[in-house]
């Protein structure tokens, strides 16, 4: 019988994104804690390791301004984890994920494909630059949802979560996007064993 996992993200996009991973080793999801930033995940890590007991954990979150993956989990003190405990690390950030998949980002906002990124794990800011080829997209509304109104503070348009969201469920080719991203190569090969460990 396979045991239901605990997914830990940091936002609705993250979440979108771990579910279609798992899904691909057939885990059956538990529930979701959807922390809405990476510090709740840094200050969590000891109650994750023990709810680990409980029920397997699976936590997401991205690389932001670390050097490298390894120096994170480190500075987190989230490394020598036990089995039924997956962390890992998103290189920035997911979006840098969904740009991976290029042909799919380029058919969802509908703008040429040699305007995605070829490497976008080496992009400084993902987020930033799927917001910028979210400017180029031909359908207005699409757009204004994405991208932050003229004058706002905002960093994101408003229905951005939601956007991208509805692009991973529907749209994102993990296959594809693997062939372009080391991190989550790394990450889809991990969840496949994790299954088995946990289970």
């Amino acid at each position: 019988m396979t045991e239901s996992i605990v997914l830990v993200v940091e936002d609705a996009l993250s979440e979108a994104a771990l579910r279609k991973m798992t899904a691909f080793s057939n885990q059956v999801i538990n529930r979701v804690i959807c922390t809405r930033g990476n510090d709740q995940i840094k200050q969590g890590i000891e109650k994750f390791k023990n709810a680990s007991n409980v029920f397997p954990h699976i936590v997401l979150t991205d690389l932001d301004h670390y050097a490298c993956a390894h120096s994170l989990l480190e500075n987190w003190g989230a490394t020598n984890l036990q089995p039924r405990l997956l962390f890992r690390v998103a290189v920035r950030e997911v979006e840098a994920w969904l740009l991976a998949d290029r042909e799919g980002i380029s058919q969802y906002l509908q703008i040429p494909l040699n305007k995605v990124p070829l490497k976008p794990e080496m992009e400084i800011n993902p987020k930033q630059a799927l917001i910028n080829l979210a400017r180029r997209a031909k359908k207005k509304r699409l757009a204004s949802d994405i991208v932050p109104a003229i004058g706002s503070k905002a960093s994101i348009g408003p229905l951005y979560n939601v956007r991208m969201s509805e692009f991973v469920t529907h749209q994102w080719d993990i296959q594809r996007a693997s062939a372009n991203s080391e991190s989550l190569k790394r990450a889809m090969r991990r969840i496949a064993e994790f299954n088995e460990i946990a289970n």
